[in-house]
C-alpha cells in the first residue's frame, strides 16, 4: 500500500492479524526499520518479525522511509521531520486498518531512536521495542563508512552551497547537510505522555546505556534483553510474547482523570482524559470508514527528468510457480489512457544476492524511474524467496523460471514488445543462464557478473610466502581447465565451463550481450580467462560489448560511479541489438 506523508509517498505492507481468533488482541504494531545498509540487511528479519506478530494476533504495519526502497524520495534528501511524519502517517494507517486504538512501535537501530521522537509525539502509543538502538545520531554516522564525493565542477561565474555537497554514507548518497542534521540527533528528552514499557534487546556485552537511559528519564519501565541473535527467531518469539502479554496487561488499562486539561497524563502516567480517549476512538473509526469508501491508491505519481512517471506494486500470480512480487515503473498516461499500437519496451532488473528488487545501495530505483521518464515499462523484481516474493518448495526450481514468467507477464498484460535484463552480480548471472536456456528476451546487460568470477583466484597475482603453494595450486588447475575446453571444442563435445561456445549459443538466438564490470573487476582479463581467444574475439566484432567503468569501486557505491553507470547503460539499452563492438568507457 502506498502512504502520503507529507510531500512524499512511502510503500507499507499491512500484516492483518491472524483470522479465527475468538479475543483479538486491542494492540496494533508499527514496525520501523533502519537507514541504509542496515536497512538493506535487515529486510528479511523484519519482514519475518511482521509475520509473527500478525500470526499472534498483532496486525502490523512495516513501512519504508520516504527516501528508502520503493519510497518516493531520492536517498538522503528527506529531513528528519520528514521521516518522523511517515512515521505519523504509517501511525495512522495503522490505526485506520486494525480498528484498534492503542499502539505499539517497534524500531531497529536508527529506527528505534525515531520511534522514541514518534511515541513522545502522541498519546496513544502503549509500548516501545527498541532492537540493537543506536546511542544517538552521531553513534549511528561513525559507524557507517562516510566518503566525501569530488566537488562538482562549475560553470564560469556559477556558486554552490557547501551543505548541499554530496556525502557517501554507507554507500547511500546524502548532502552534507543532512548528515549534521542525523549526527545531532538525539534521544528525547521530555516525559512520554502514553508509553508505559519499553523493551530493548542486546547481542551480549554490547548493550549501551544512551538509549536504557533515556527511556527511563521518559517515565517508562524499561526491560533489557541481552540474546545472541536479537533479530533471530528466538528473539522473534520473545517479542511476540511481550506485546501479546503487554495488550492484555490488565495494568495498562487507562482511568478516567477528572481533569479538563486533557492533554496532560497524570505523574503516574497511568490514565489520560477519557475525552481524548474518545477523540481518538472517533477519529480512528473515521479514518476506518474512509479508508473502506474510499478508493485507495494504486500508483505512485512522481516527477522524473520533468517528466511524470508513475509506480505501482504488481504480483505475477499464475499456476506456473510462487507469486512473485515487482515494481512497474512507466511513463503516467495519465487515466490509463491507451498508448499507440507499437509495442513498448520492457526493461527487468535484478539483484544480487538476497538483495531485494532495489538493488545494492538502492542502485536500481532511480535508474528505473529514468527509463520510465524515457519510455520504458521497468520491472525490479524479487525472485522466489526474496524480498516480498513467495518461496518456490517445488525440488530444482530456480529463478529462471521465475524470469521467464517476469518477461511473459510484461508481454501480456504491459503490451511489450522487446525486453532487455538488466542484472548485477549474481541477478546477472542469473539473466545469462536463463537467455542460454532460450527465455524470450533481446539484450542482457551483466555488470559484474558472477559467471565471470567463478575461477577469479586462478588470475596472475602478487604472491607472498604463505600463499605461494595455493596460489599455484590455482593456476595449475585454471591451465588443466583452459586444456579441457580446448580439447572439448576440437571434438565439439559442449563442455560445462566453455563461456566463449555459450555466447556463441546465445548470439544465435538472437541475444546480444553487454558485459559491464567496474574498475577492480579486470573485466577484460576474466573474460579472456574464462572464454578464451575465442571471446576476445567476440569481443572485437558485433556480438559482445564489454563496458569497463574507470576508477569505480566493487559494489558501484560511489556517487560519482553510479553516474557513470547510469550513462553507460543508457547507452547500451537504447542502442541497436546488433552494435559494433567497442569498449565503452562509461
Amino acid at each position: 500500500m502506498l502512504i502520503a506523508a507529507g510531500a512524499h509517498t512511502c510503500l507499507a505492507w499491512w500484516h492483518a492479524p491472524a483470522s479465527g481468533m475468538s479475543d483479538p488482541l486491542p494492540l496494533a504494531v508499527v514496525l520501523a526499520s533502519s537507514w541504509g545498509e542496515e536497512d538493506m540487511a535487515s529486510y528479511d528479519d523484519q519482514r519475518a518479525l511482521a509475520i509473527a506478530l500478525a500470526e499472534g494476533g498483532l496486525g502490523t504495519l512495516r513501512f519504508e522511509w520516504p527516501d528508502t526502497g520503493d519510497s518516493s524520495a531520492e536517498t538522503g534528501t528527506t529531513t528528519i521531520g520528514d521521516a518522523l511524519a511517515a512515521f505519523d502517517a504509517a501511525a495512522r494507517q495503522a490505526l485506520a486498518l486494525s480498528g484498534r486504538e492503542r499502539l505499539a512501535f517497534v524500531g531497529l537501530r536508527l529506527g528505534a531512536l525515531l520511534a522514541a521522537h514518534a511515541a513522545a509525539a502522541r498519546l496513544d502509543v502503549d509500548a516501545l521495542v527498541a532492537l540493537m538502538p543506536v546511542p544517538g545520531g552521531d553513534a549511528f554516522v561513525r559507524e557507517q563508512s562516510v566518503r566525501t564525493a569530488p566537488t562538482p565542477a562549475l560553470l564560469p561565474g556559477a556558486s554552490f552551497d557547501p551543505a548541499e555537497l554530496p556525502v557517501s554514507l554507507g554507500g547511500f548518497a546524502l548532502s552534507v547537510r543532512r548528515l549534521e542534521a542525523l549526527s545531532a540527533l538525539r534521544w528525547p528528552r521530555a516525559a512520554t505522555t502514553s508509553v508505559l514499557e519499553a523493551l530493548l534487546l542486546w547481542p551480549p556485552q554490547k548493550s549501551n546505556r544512551a538509549a536504557a537511559d533515556a527511556l527511563a528519564r521518559m517515565g517508562m519501565r524499561v526491560h533489557e534483553w541481552a540474546m545472541a541473535d536479537p533479530s533471530g527467531d528466538p528473539a522473534i518469539a520473545r517479542i511476540v510474547r511481550w506485546l501479546r502479554e503487554h495488550a492484555v496487561d490488565a495494568t495498562v488499562t487507562r482511568g478516567v482523570p477528572e481533569i479538563e486539561d486533557f492533554g496532560v497524563a497524570d505523574p503516574g502516567n497511568r490514565s489520560v482524559n477519557a475525552r481524548l480517549a474518545t477523540a481518538r476512538l472517533e477519529a480512528a473509526t473515521a479514518a476506518l470508514l474512509d479508508l473502506s469508501t474510499g478508493e485507495a491508491s494504486v500508483w505512485m505519481r512522481l516527477n522524473k527528468d520533468d517528466v511524470a512517471v508513475r509506480e505501482r506494486i504488481v504480483r505475477v500470480a499464475d499456476a506456473q510457480g510462487p507469486a512473485l512480487v515487482g515494481v512497474l515503473s512507466e511513463r503516467d498516461r495519465f487515466g490509463d489512457a491507451v498508448d499507440a499500437v507499437v509495442p513498448r519496451h520492457g526493461v527487468v532488473l535484478l539483484s544480487s544476492g538476497r538483495d531485494r528488487r532495489i538493488g545494492p545501495h538502492r542502485l536500481w530505483v532511480p535508474w528505473a524511474r529514468h527509463r520510465a521518464a524515457l519510455g520504458d515499462v521497468v520491472l525490479r523484481m524479487d525472485t522466489a524467496g526474496i524480498g516480498d516474493s513467495a518461496p518456490d518448495q517445488r525440488p530444482g526450481a530456480h529463478g529462471v523460471g521465475d524470469l521467464a514468467r517476469a518477461l511473459a507477464w510484461l508481454r501480456r498484460e504491459q503490451g511489450v514488445g522487446a525486453c532487455t535484463v538488466v542484472g548485477v552480480g549474481s541477478g546477472a548471472a542469473l539473466a545469462w543462464r536463463a537467455a542460454l536456456d532460450g527465455v524470450d528476451m533481446q539484450r542482457v546487460v551483466a555488470v559484474d557478473p558472477t559467471t565471470l568470477r567463478r575461477h577469479k583466484h586462478g588470475m596472475p597475482g602478487p604472491v607472498s610466502a604463505t600463499s605461494a603453494p595455493r596460489a599455484l595450486a590455482a593456476r595449475a588447475r585454471l591451465a588443466l581447465r583452459r586444456r579441457a575446453r580446448g580439447v572439448a571444442r576440437l571434438l565439439r563435445w559442449r563442455h560445462e565451463e566453455d563461456l566463449a561456445a555459450e555466447m556463441l549459443r546465445a548470439g544465435a538466438r538472437g541475444v546480444s550481450l553487454n558485459l559491464v564490470f567496474s574498475c577492480g573487476e579486470h573485466g577484460h582479463a576474466l573474460l579472456r580467462d574464462e572464454a578464451g581467444r575465442r571471446g576476445a574475439r567476440l569481443a572485437r566484432d558485433s556480438r559482445v560489448t564489454v563496458c569497463t567503468i574507470a576508477n569505480a569501486d566493487r559494489g558501484l557505491a560511489g556517487i560519482a560511479d553510479r553516474t557513470a553507470l547510469y550513462a553507460g547503460l543508457d547507452a547500451l539499452v537504447t542502442s541497436p541489438s546488433r552494435s559494433p563492438s567497442r569498449s565503452l568507457s562509461c
